[in-house]
Parts: structure tokens; C-alpha cells; sequence
């Protein structure tokens, strides 16, 4: 069976919410933001990142796992990253036990605060949170 793909999923869930895409379109990516996008930055967009963190389920025997995302919203000013950041909260926390491009979500789950500042690199308005999100290792 193939490995599930908990970033991919997240992208999916968030470019899916009526609300997020009503502010980043389809500007929902996982890893980085693609370089093409650079030239119309700051505009409103998502980053899905895979963090460090400590498993869940370590120790266990489960054909699942725990994984810490980081979400950085853009956007033109501080207060459009700061929304798109709580419209991104709030599709992810409704998330329980669903099946996303072959993932099984268990749940989604803040993993801290928030932080609203500026991409230290291009100084682009953006926000801040990481997430834990436990899932099923293999597709579905």
C-alpha cells in the first residue's frame, strides 16, 4: 500500500472551504511558495509546511501517526493574512475522521498560538500557526 499524503490532504481541505478560497483563490500550497507566485506577491495565499514535533503515537505499534504542520497565510496587508489565518483555523479544527485524497484524518488540533508578523526574507505581511494532525500512515 502507498503512504499517505497528510500535506497534500491539508491543501485539499483548505483549497475545498468556500471561506479560504473566498480570500486565496487557489493559492493553497504545500512545502513553499512556488516562485512564479513571487512577482504577485504580497497577495492572500497559504503554506503548508511539515514541522519537527513529538509523535503521538510513538512507542505504539499503530499504522498511524501524528504530524505537526506549520500554516503561513499571506496577504496584502497584516489584517488580510491575520483573516485568512482564522478562516484556515476554522476549516481545519471541523475536521474529523474524513477521508482526504486516500488519508484517513483522525482529527486536526492547534498546536499553540498564533503569531501575525512579516516573512523575514521579502517582508510580505503573513500569519502563523502550527497544527497536529493524526492520521492513518497508509492510504486508503
Amino acid at each position: 500500500m502507498a503512504e499517505a499524503d497528510i500535506v497534500t490532504a491539508i491543501t485539499k481541505i483548505l483549497k475545498a472551504d468556500g471561506n479560504v478560497s473566498g480570500l486565496a483563490e487557489t493559492r493553497v500550497f504545500g512545502g513553499e511558495l512556488p516562485g512564479e507566485e513571487a512577482a504577485f506577491m504580497p497577495r492572500n495565499a497559504v503554506v503548508i509546511q511539515p514541522s519537527g514535533g513529538v509523535s503521538l503515537a510513538a512507542g505504539s505499534f499503530l499504522n498511524h501517526d501524528t504530524q505537526r504542520l506549520d500554516l503561513f497565510s499571506y496577504g496584502a496587508t497584516p489584517f488580510e493574512a491575520e483573516a485568512l489565518r482564522r478562516l484556515c483555523r476554522r476549516a481545519l479544527v471541523n475536521v474529523r475522521r474524513r477521508i482526504v485524497s486516500g488519508c484517513l484524518i483522525h482529527w486536526i488540533e492547534p498546536a499553540g498560538g498564533f503569531f501575525a508578523g512579516r516573512d523575514p526574507d521579502a517582508a510580505w505581511p503573513r500569519a502563523f500557526q502550527s497544527y497536529q494532525v493524526f492520521y492513518a500512515l497508509e492510504e486508503i
